[in-house]
């Protein structure tokens, strides 16, 4: 690798510090994220419906429906409509013509019918919504006119999407994250009332997975822009890096090379582990076992680098580790726990590092290969006889 001049240093320098105000902030992960990272719309309907039902086994009584209330009494169009209070609400609604509603709301003085929108795309049926939820208002009237206190409930057709913007005739939009922002007030309220449960921890959860629909709109303009602009050298960045990486690498297999001779011919596999750290595995071509090797670990995502170096041993046996554990008295590095991996056919250790000093990991990668190559040449060997 040519060495930098103390120009392109700087360049590279000011270019790092820039692109720090395009960073885009980690969003708090939830279990939803996981269940639901697909963002199917089914499941969200039901979590809905479950949270909106006051007579659910949630325990947190009114909470989500005064916050829905609360969002559509926020819009012009309702904002002095009292709905009344809840009385019933149902899930995937099955139209004449065979069409499905997602979720529909029963209140004292309206009906509530709900399209679930993950995605942009609005070309549902809306008009044969519509008809199912006139014909169900007349069931309602017909229940109704025997009563005193007769009144035709209003139907309330209603788009709940990222955006909250309605592209259907006569139909409501409303967003996420204001539907989101009403029920927390709400919850906020029955939290001082009641203790914390499992399903105060799931509705929170569930709240955020809302929330992250508005990702799906977000176009960050500004750091596309920067990106385009200096690709030149963000591409010289990513090329120095990778040559950094294979500088490492050469590094510690003379390092290595030196220590157990010319003969010995070092094998590199490049694996990526969790949060995308490079994991280096070095082993031996004349290894009985090639899964045998220690592994360099580098944690990119932190600032400075830091690192781990893991062994790990193919198909051992108790007099292999007791001779492996007596080698590694010598090593100065507080040691994890010895683990096993799949069905003990790997015994591994791992030792942590706060900071990564190239000359100091690769004196210990060499301690670690003088002492794997032994195992994988000499005392497999001997149990074996």
């Amino acid at each position: 690798m040519a060495e930098l001049d103390d120009k392109e240093l700087q360049r590279y320098e000011n270019l790092l510090l820039k692109a720090q105000q395009y960073k885009i902030p980690e969003r708090e992960m939830t279990i939803f994220d996981t269940a639901l990272k697909n963002h199917h719309e089914n499941p969200i309907t039901e979590l809905l419906s479950f949270f909106l039902n006051p007579n659910e086994k949630h325990g947190l009584g009114t909470s989500f429906y005064d916050g829905f209330i609360n969002s559509l009494n926020d819009k012009e169009e309702y904002e002095d409509f009292d709905f009344g209070s809840f009385l019933k609400v149902s899930t995937q609604q099955k139209t004449d013509k065979g069409n499905f509603i997602d979720l529909w709301v029963e209140t004292d003085t309206a009906l509530i019918i709900v399209e679930v929108k993950v995605y942009h795309y609005q070309k549902n049926p809306f008009t044969d919504y519509l008809a199912w939820g006139g014909k169900k208002l007349k069931e309602f009237s017909n229940l109704t006119k025997k009563e005193e206190s007769y009144f035709e409930k209003e139907l309330v057709p209603l788009i709940l999407c990222p955006d909250g913007i309605s592209y259907a005739e006569q139909w409501l939009g409303l967003a996420y994250n204001d539907l989101t922002l009403e029920i927390r007030t709400a919850l906020a309220h029955e939290f001082f009332k009641i203790s914390i449960n499992k399903w105060g921890i799931f509705a929170r959860d569930f709240l955020l997975h809302l929330d992250s629909f508005v990702d799906l709109l977000e176009t960050n303009m500004e750091s596309i822009n920067f990106v385009v602009q200096n690709m030149k050298k963000i591409q010289e960045l990513v090329e120095l890096r990778d040559s950094v990486y294979q500088e490492i690498i050469d590094y510690i297999n003379n390092e290595i090379k030196n220590k157990l001779g010319e003969d010995f011919e070092p094998i590199v596999k490049w694996h990526t582990w969790a949060e995308n750290h490079p994991a280096i595995r070095f082993s031996g071509s004349n290894w009985k076992d090639k899964w045998t090797d220690t592994t360099l670990n580098l944690h990119i995502t932190k600032n400075p680098m830091s690192c781990s170096v893991h062994i790990h041993i193919e198909n051992q046996n108790d007099e292999l580790i007791k001779k492996l554990k007596q080698y590694l008295r010598k090593v100065k590095f507080q040691a994890s726990e010895p683990w096993y991996e799949r069905n003990k056919k790997f015994w591994c250790m791992k030792w942590d590092f706060d900071e990564f000093n190239l000359e100091e990991i690769a004196q210990f990668l060499v301690f670690t290969q003088v002492g794997l190559n032994k195992v994988e040449t000499e005392w497999k060997i001997k149990t074996e006889c």
